[in-house]
Formats: C-alpha cells, structure tokens, sequence
C-alpha cells in the first residue's frame, strides 16, 4: 500500500492574524511616509511626534515580520516587499476615505471631498466650470485636482486614489490599468472634443489667412505626449495630410508649460479647441486658419464601475454633465 504524504506550507500571515495585529493608524502613518519620503515630513503632516511616527512604523514591520524602507540621509524609500504592502494598503485607505465621507454624509450632512483626476482636455473649460456649479450647491466640499496622463490617472482610479477621471474617454480596446485588476472602469461620454492648432498671436505666421499643414511643418511642435489617447489624434491628422510627423517635438499634456513654450518662440501647437479658446479670447495665442483638421477624440468621465457613486460624487458628475451643456 502506497501512502502520499502532502507536507503542508506554513504561511507566516493569515487573514485572522493581520486583522488582530494590524491597526488603521499604522496604515496612515505609513502612507505618508510614503508621500513624503521622510518620516520627520510625515509626523509634521499628521501632526505627530517623530517618535510616535517611527513607532507605528517600526510596529508594522515587525507585525509584517519585513522590512518596509530603506532608511538612508536622506530619507526613506520603499523595499521590494514594502512596494507589495503598497499595492494593497492604498485600495483600504481608499476605501476608509470613503467610509468616512459617506457616514459624515449620512449622520451630519457634510459636504465631504471628491479627488478628480484631469487630462489637458478638461482643465481649461470644463472641469472649472464644473467645480463652480458644484461649490454653488455645496458651497463646503472639498475638491482636490490631480492632473496626469491617461496611464496614471486611470491606474489611480483603479487603486482608488482618485474618485473619477474627466478628459478624453480612452479607445474601447484600452486594457484595465495596473493597480487593481478587479476593478471595472465606466466611461461616459459628454460631448465630441475637435482639433485645433495654434501659435503665439505675436508671430507672423499667425496673421496669415490661409495655412496647410504642411506650411507648419518645418516648426517646432508641441504635441500630446504618446502615452495619452490624444496622441493617436495627433498621428492621425499628419498621416490624413500625408506630412511627416514634426522632427522637433516637445511631449507635453501641460496646458501652462504649452503656453508658456508658445510666447517664447516659434512654435504650434496641437490642442483640443475648447482647451485652446480661452487662451484666444485672452489674446495669449491665435487659432491657424487650418479648417476641419478631425476630431481630437470624445471627451467625458470614467468611474469605477464596482463602487457605489457617494453623494459627493453624484453632485460633481451633474455638474459635469450641465457644464458639458454649454459644449
């Protein structure tokens, strides 16, 4: 008779064990020193003593039985096993922000905090717009702005770090984002963004009334940045015209850095129109006369479909769709 005999793992962690040992506040402290690099900087943010920083940190690890950072002159940076811990404490606090803004919602009314994240296409027109018509209805909320490229603000989302992202909607084949596969992202659709050209309104070029592409082409570019949805616009319309992409490019999604690169030299730009007018309307940079150049992509906002919208969340996104009205 032949007995198998299956030697069983000993896991150092269970879900009972680290429920018992670890505390919310251990959590906190360790985000922030994740933020900051520094556990002097963090204590300052949370208003706690260097010592008792150290402490909750130095309590986690030895719960964790590892290392979380690597202590050096200047700071702290995260070892292989603290990016781990990273990966799945960020999802919790995300959820404890959320916790708390829904029960302060239910038991006192308060306003709460929504985190948006933004992308070139919406930070000029429509997302202040948005805000405004939000802080009418609830004068007390807290908003905070995150600007960043298609790639880290829906991985943000994903790890619920931001509670929506507004700006062009990305293609339907676009995969989940790194941070937390589980997580299902809604796009919703606003309005149909168009593509625009434009230049320092001091520059000659810009007074004529007749321009091609190809008039442009030998100039300094500044494009979206190839990670971004707009990207695949702005290859798009070279390739309609039948024009080399620029050989001088500068990559960028900043709508300030852009303006401020335009009024310094000779360079065009390729922006969404909307992101473009008020800068026109300031006098800042003129519109070339270059026709229907194609669409810049579907502008919009993009939600994690697994989680519940809080009170906060529905006022900002009827604020979007009444500012994406005036489209």
């Amino acid at each position: 008779m032949t007995i198998d005999v299956v030697n069983a793992r000993t896991y150092k962690h269970s879900r009972l064990s680290l429920a018992r040992s670890l505390k919310l506040a251990q959590l906190v402290a360790f985000e922030k020193v994740v933020e900051t690099g520094s556990i002097l900087a963090a204590s300052r943010e949370l208003a706690m003593t260097q010592p008792a920083v150290s402490k909750s940190i130095h309590e986690l690890e030895r719960h964790l039985d590892a290392s979380l950072f690597v202590r050096g002159k200047r700071g702290v940076v995260l070892t292989e096993f603290g990016q781990e811990f990273e990966s799945h404490a960020k999802p919790m606090l995300a959820e404890l922000r959320h916790m708390v803004d829904g029960l302060n919602s239910w038991q006192t009314g308060a306003a709460g905090q929504v985190i948006v994240g933004t992308l070139i296409t919406a930070s000029t027109t429509l997302l202040p717009e948005a805000i405004t018509r939000l802080r009418a209805g609830v004068p007390d909320v807290t908003v905070e702005v995150r600007i960043g490229s298609n790639a880290t603000l829906f991985s943000a989302l994903a790890r619920g770090e931001v509670d929506i992202v507004v700006g062009l909607l990305p293609a339907p084949s676009t995969p989940v984002p790194r941070g937390d596969a589980r997580a299902r992202l809604e796009h919703v659709k606003l309005y149909d963004e168009t593509l625009c050209v434009v230049m320092d309104r001091r520059q000659l070029m810009a007074r004529r009334r007749k321009l091609s592409l190809r008039d442009l082409a030998g100039l300094e570019w500044i494009l979206p940045t190839p990670d971004s949805v707009a990207y695949t616009a702005a290859r798009a319309l070279f390739e309609k015209e039948g024009v080399k992409l620029p050989a001088r490019v500068v990559y960028s999604v900043s709508v300030l850095t852009n303006i401020g690169l335009l009024t310094r030299g000779p360079m065009v730009a390729l922006m969404p129109r909307s992101g473009a007018e008020p800068f026109r309307r300031a006098g800042v940079v003129s519109v070339l006369p270059l026709g229907d150049i194609g669409s810049f992509g579907t502008v919009g906002y993009t939600v994690r479909a697994d989680r519940p919208a809080g009170p906060v969340l529905k006022r900002f996104v009827a604020a979007l769709h009444g500012a994406a009205g005036r489209h």
